[in-house]
């Protein structure tokens, strides 16, 4: 039996990871125990035994030795992530070297997506490019830009490490977030005094939805393949939507319509933010099981039922 160390484990990764494994008997995986360090210690049912450290990555002063570790610190102030993650490094030893280590960056590192192409692992990542990004994101992308280069030195110093570059997720755990666009569109669909479902943007935004059991398929398997060549691998879907097109298809079902306000609407003007899984597939034959339909109805009667 095995050990997992899941650092920030109480998010919305972390909730997911549980009810996950809850479910299901993990034969690539194999766990016994797992440890949680996170900030915030939240209600989590476990099946496993789980103990909690309720400290900050950056006040740790051990890292215990367990088979896998997932790296999912994050905090609003960039510079305490990249605090964390140096505290992380410096306290790994090489009794650590046998441990499977991955990383949770985020797509943001590709920068902005002014054009209808899916974002590729090779390419280019640079500061430069997230740079054009404007207030908290172009911070936030700077920092996973480091963090991955330091994971990167670590696989060359022979420690066993992957790269998650995570997209846009659709799950449970996402209903208690307000600032997600999808809950915001559900919580103004469940709203009895209003009769439409208001958008405000200047542009056409594209996502591709990634339903939470999906996302934790691959960070298993992504994790459980860890090794010094720090592989890294988009982790989304590859399947396109725009966010009309999300709030067209949660008003049906609320009887709704969708009502847009924007100054300077431009169809040339575009976010895109989707991913290629092409290499996802190829290495790790890794698919998506969900489409956006049955992950909306499977959330939606969800929250209709207020099932946590």
């Amino acid at each position: 039996m095995k050990s997992l160390l899941f650092i920030g484990g109480t998010g919305f990764l972390g909730q997911s990871f549980f009810d996950y494994i809850n479910k299901r008997k993990l034969k690539i995986f194999n766990l016994s125990k797992i440890i949680v360090i996170s900030r915030k210690r939240k209600k989590i049912q476990t099946k496993l035994k789980t103990k909690f450290i309720k400290k900050s990555i950056t006040d740790i002063t051990h890292i215990p030795v367990t088979n896998y570790i997932i790296y999912a610190a994050n905090s609003t102030n960039d510079l305490e992530n990249l605090k964390g993650i140096d505290n992380f490094i410096s306290l790994l030893t090489d009794k650590h070297k046998k441990t499977k280590i991955l990383f949770t960056s985020s797509g943001a590192v590709y920068g902005p997506g002014k054009t209808k192409k899916r974002f590729k692992e090779f390419d280019t990542v640079n500061f430069k490019k997230v740079s054009t990004f404007k207030g908290y994101k172009k911070e936030y992308a700077k920092s996973k830009i480091i963090m991955e280069n330091r994971f990167k030195e670590l696989g060359k110093k022979g420690f066993n490490v992957s790269i998650a570059r995570l997209f846009t997720f659709i799950g449970k755990r996402i209903l208690i977030n307000k600032d997600f666009a999808i809950t915001n569109l559900i919580n103004q669909a469940q709203n009895l005094k209003i009769n439409k479902i208001f958008l405000s943007s200047s542009k056409d935004v594209y996502r591709g939805y990634m339903h939470a059991e999906d996302l934790i398929r691959w960070v298993i398997k992504i994790l459980v393949k860890s090794n010094p060549k720090c592989n890294i691998y988009n982790v989304g879907s590859d399947e396109e939507i725009t966010i009309k097109q999300l709030a067209e298809i949660i008003a049906k079902k609320y009887n709704k319509q969708v009502s847009i306000k924007s100054k300077n609407r431009s169809k040339k003007n575009i976010d895109y933010y989707v991913p290629s899984i092409a290499k996802a597939k190829k290495e790790l034959n890794l698919i998506n099981k969900f489409n956006i339909v049955k992950s909306l109805e499977q959330i939606l009667k969800v929250w209709d039922h207020n099932i946590f």
